[in-house]
């Protein structure tokens, strides 16, 4: 099975087991909403703990998060720095969406043609993401918006961006 890292634990809040977590994902909403199934996975991707969302709220830029199975201070403590996870599902997305996850790894090229690397890392930024894209020397960050941004193909494993002097 396949799953996508939704968040990060930072630290507890108060002391009956609430979680603060700074998300990873544009669905917030649907992600933590009551009743949603995380996943804590080990090295091996492998799922180590389950939780099921009691009750979530949004804080800012981050989440304050309760679960079920987690009910003292104590608990939450052990989970402190984990990721949270959840199951990959394509049916979640719209035509043309993609997880961000899905861009690693991608072939980047300008609209001439011009090969520039691979895309190593997403960076979240407050206003936009940004592509790390691994070049012959050095990594080029690439702001992920459609101003430079011309095709997305996970078929072609491939990425068009628009030729502006001075990007690179």
């Amino acid at each position: 099975m396949e799953y996508l890292s939704v968040g990060q634990i930072v630290k507890t809040i108060g002391l009956k087991g609430e979680v603060k977590v700074y998300p990873s994902t544009n669905f917030r909403d649907s992600r933590f909403s009551k009743g949603s199934h995380l996943f804590i996975l080990d090295k091996n991707n492998e799922v180590i703990r389950e939780l099921t969302v009691k009750s979530h709220k949004i804080n800012g830029n981050c989440d304050n998060i309760i679960f079920n199975e987690i009910s003292s201070i104590e608990e939450a403590e052990k989970l402190v720095h984990e990721y949270l996870n959840v199951v990959k599902d394509n049916s979640f997305l719209k035509r043309g969406e993609f997880f961000y996850s899905d861009l690693v790894g991608l072939d980047v090229y300008f609209d001439n043609e011009t090969y520039i690397g691979k895309v190593k890392k997403i960076e979240e930024y407050t206003s936009y993401q940004t592509l790390r894209v691994k070049a012959d020397k050095k990594d080029v960050l690439i702001p992920f918006v459609k101003a430079f941004i011309k095709k997305v193909s996970l078929e072609d494993k491939k990425i068009v961006i628009k030729f502006i002097e001075g990007l690179l």
